[in-house]
């Protein structure tokens, strides 16, 4: 039995999303009916003639499992749609998609009819589940997972136990969020069948998440970076510093002389611009100041954390592996952003938007900023998210990353720079794998044979393991737990909207 995701065309929003993911998917011809032993889940997409629809529906009744939307489901079942508008989605409780994280999904998106999972903020269900013949179908909300190109920005609050919310502007919609809804799809549409799921692990050798402190160094003195500098020598952790390089020019030196840390581009003076010509120079003045000094860095985060395309085509003029903009997306896996009309050869970085100064402006005391980072980490972990905050040497409060730097150390959360988390995800989304079933073992093929890469595998809602990607795995003798579930306060998305 093959373990392999069917998808009857690649498009941007299912490419980024099935990365992120990392599911063995192959694109599939339908000239013929499609063994429900080739394909554990098909993705329906697009709609086609007559013929692909009897193959499909012919897949589907002999057993097989679609993923679909509302506007293709309606083609290829003949189901009634309403378009309704979805500020948020909150799915404690949920049969299938309890525990994904709350976000906002801001679109009007048609429903299909009978929907009877994942409420959103009115209290109509999302999602709709048929059984046709043997088979499954489940139906998301029409083109929602196109929301996850989206490059909108807006301010948002952010969940605490302090007094008031910290805000950001971010990605107007929690791209997560979807990505969590279509993993949990794909989890039931394969467990329903009695077959276990099976994903790439996003972080290197099964660790449970990747903790990094990002320093963007706007206008901070040589004091205030050689203070933070110290921390990372005292916990022994590399930080990422993306240096504003107007300001530091007579003193970038002291940037090269770091040892065992990560240098970047911040900018040159702090702005970013519409146009691709403009941000080119302001990118090349700033990298000519640390390339003076022999810095050649291969990360860039831009001011404000704004993002556009113009921007993203200048990054990739210069020639660096990864960016990171909370306006194009925050609290998610990296992923190649898409350009219109192609996918940047720039890795996107996302990282938790919320600083101590945030916090600081939010009336939080250090106690409260340390619960707040403490439910930050339960919840990274929990979500398979990477732990990576951010803040100034200018206004960071010493006293709350002391405690962040400390309790990572003591719960030993293995620590990376941007940049080697970048370089590895990139040789992940290169990887070419496959995965099928015989009996109870799993038989594993991949073009790489690293170590480093691991998988998860989910028999069932209380049946879930993290393995080493080896070439065959006996499912009997591996040891099983029950997920984790989200423990962590929050505050409720009425709130924060």
């Amino acid at each position: 039995m093959r373990l392999t995701t069917g998808i009857t065309q690649w498009l941007p929003q299912w490419e980024l999303i099935l990365g992120q993911i990392g599911v063995p998917t192959e694109e599939i011809t339908l000239d013929r009916a499609a063994s429900t032993n080739s394909y554990v889940t098909i993705i329906v997409t697009r709609q086609t003639g007559q013929s692909e629809k009897d193959s499909l529906l012919h897949y589907l009744k002999e057993g097989g499992s679609i993923l679909t939307e509302a506007d293709t489901a309606e083609w290829l079942l003949g189901i009634k749609t309403l378009s309704t508008y979805v500020r948020y989605v909150e799915p404690d409780g949920d049969s299938i998609f309890d525990g994904v994280m709350p976000g906002f999904i801001d679109a009007s998106v048609p429903l299909p009819s009978e929907a009877m999972a994942l409420e959103c903020d009115s209290g109509k269900k999302l999602v709709r589940v048929i059984q046709h013949g043997k088979g499954t179908i489940l139906i998301l909300p029409g083109s929602i997972s196109k929301t996850v190109l989206d490059t909108k920005v807006r301010r948002r609050n952010f969940p605490t136990q302090g007094p008031r919310l910290p805000s950001e502007r971010v990605s107007r919609r929690s791209k997560h969020t979807i990505r969590e809804i279509v993993h949990r799809s794909l989890e039931y549409l394969t467990t329903v069948r009695g077959l276990p799921f099976i994903s790439l692990w996003p972080f290197p050798d099964g660790a449970q998440t990747l903790f990094n402190f990002r320093v963007d160094t706007d206008y901070a003195s040589q004091e205030q970076v050689e203070s933070l500098h110290e921390l990372s020598h005292q916990y022994q952790i590399p930080f990422t510093w993306f240096v504003e390089t107007q300001s530091s020019q007579d003193w970038t030196e002291k940037y090269a002389k770091m040892e065992n840390q990560e240098i970047g581009l911040h900018c040159f003076r702090h702005r970013v611009f519409s146009d691709f010509m403009r941000n080119e120079r302001e990118i090349k003045a700033g990298t000519g100041i640390l390339q003076k000094e022999g810095i050649r860095p291969s990360g860039y985060a831009a001011p404000f954390g704004q993002w556009n395309v113009s921007l993203a085509k200048a990054i990739e003029h210069h020639g660096f592996i990864y960016s990171s903009e909370f306006a194009l997306d925050y609290d998610n896996l990296p992923f190649y952003p898409y350009l219109a009309d192609r996918f940047s050869t720039v890795i996107q970085m996302p990282i938790h938007p919320i600083a101590t100064s945030h916090l600081r402006n939010a009336h939080h005391s250090d106690e409260q900023m340390m619960d707040y980072f403490r439910d930050l980490m339960e919840l990274c972990i929990t979500h398979r998210l990477p732990l990576f905050i951010y803040d100034h040497p200018s206004n960071a409060n010493p006293k709350a990353l002391n405690w962040v730097f400390r309790t990572v150390r003591e719960r030993e959360i293995r620590t990376a720079t941007l940049g080697e988390y970048a370089r590895w995800w990139g040789k992940r989304a290169d990887l070419k794998w496959n995965a099928s079933l015989d009996e109870d073992t799993l038989i594993l093929g991949n073009t790489s044979h690293d170590s480093s890469f691991w998988v998860s595998i989910r028999k069932s809602d209380s049946q879930s393991t993290v393995v080493e990607m080896r070439d065959r795995l006996n499912l009997n003798s591996l040891t099983w737990q029950k997920p984790e579930e989200t423990s962590s306060a929050r505050t409720p998305m009425r709130l924060r909207a």
